[in-house]
């Protein structure tokens, strides 16, 4: 059997497309540590410590992550949004917006990759909220500047810099909200009613990480945090006991852990491109 012969001149640029895709590998590895770098930065900024790998939070079989931190998770979130996040706390841990302390402290069994699933999920909710919420301030703000425009009001307002600033702020890829943005004041109605009246497609949409980076960190994120060491996966079929004090923690944090790479990955692609997902 003989061996195949490659001109000379193949080399050189098989070579060089190796290069640049190790580079570009690299390159997207980095930016990736960025933002991972960043959502601990804002973590650190409501002086939040981010849950450790899960195994060091195991105590004889029982999970509990303490201080609870709920006062400063929920923080960082308007009223309309915090009540949207306790109706997604009461969906997946079965505890109520308002229970008692023997309740949130009282236990249940939940299987590990399960509580896996809900992190990522609630991540994903709290990139959404982000990206909705403020979609719908912004339509609001644009629908009653078009209000004003129809009552006769200056309109020299629209062209400073003061009123664009108060609109779209550090906001990029606009074009991406579609269009049919602008309706009726009287339309406007609270966010909840605002999501809930969403084509599918809308929903997806805003739902859907954008970058290539952003997927990779919630993946490789949620990978080291539930890790399975023997299997390496997050499938970890194991049954733990915690509190839903402790799941309302975990939930809390992953629901912060999305909005902040809403708003980092928004931050980063005004000075690199990000790879769309």
């Amino acid at each position: 059997m003989g061996f195949v012969e490659w001109p000379f001149s193949f080399f050189p640029l098989y070579f060089a497309r190796r290069i640049a895709l190790v580079k570009e590998n690299q390159c997207q590895i980095a930016v990736e540590d960025v933002i991972y770098l960043l959502i601990f930065y804002k973590f650190s900024e409501i002086r939040v410590p981010m849950v450790p790998k899960l195994s060091s939070c195991l105590y004889n079989g029982r999970l509990e992550i303490l201080p609870s931190k709920d006062w400063e998770l929920e923080s960082i979130h308007s009223l309309e949004v915090l009540d949207m996040i306790r109706e997604h706390i009461t969906t997946v841990t079965g505890l109520r917006a308002k229970s008692s302390v023997t309740e949130c402290w009282a236990t249940t069994h939940v299987r590990q990759f399960l509580l896996a699933r809900v992190y990522v999920a609630s991540i994903l909710y709290g990139y959404f909220l982000k990206s909705v919420s403020l979609r719908y301030h912004l339509e609001r703000n644009l629908s009653l500047a078009n209000h004003d425009l129809h009552l006769g009001h200056k309109t020299s307002l629209m062209c400073s810099y003061g009123f664009k600033d108060a609109i779209f702020g550090h906001l990029s890829n606009m074009s991406s909200l579609g269009q049919g943005l602008i309706r009726p004041e009287e339309e406007l109605e609270d966010l909840k009613c605002y999501v809930m009246s969403f084509h599918p497609g809308s929903l997806q949409r805003c739902a859907r990480l954008r970058s290539k980076e952003a997927v990779n960190l919630v993946g490789s994120y949620s990978c080291a945090l539930f890790n399975n060491e023997e299997s390496g996966s997050v499938e970890n079929d194991d049954v733990i006991l915690t509190s839903f004090s402790s799941l309302k923690r975990l939930v809390l944090e992953a629901v912060a852990f999305g909005s902040f790479l809403w708003e980092i990955e928004d931050y980063i692609d005004n000075v690199y491109n990000l790879k769309d997902d």
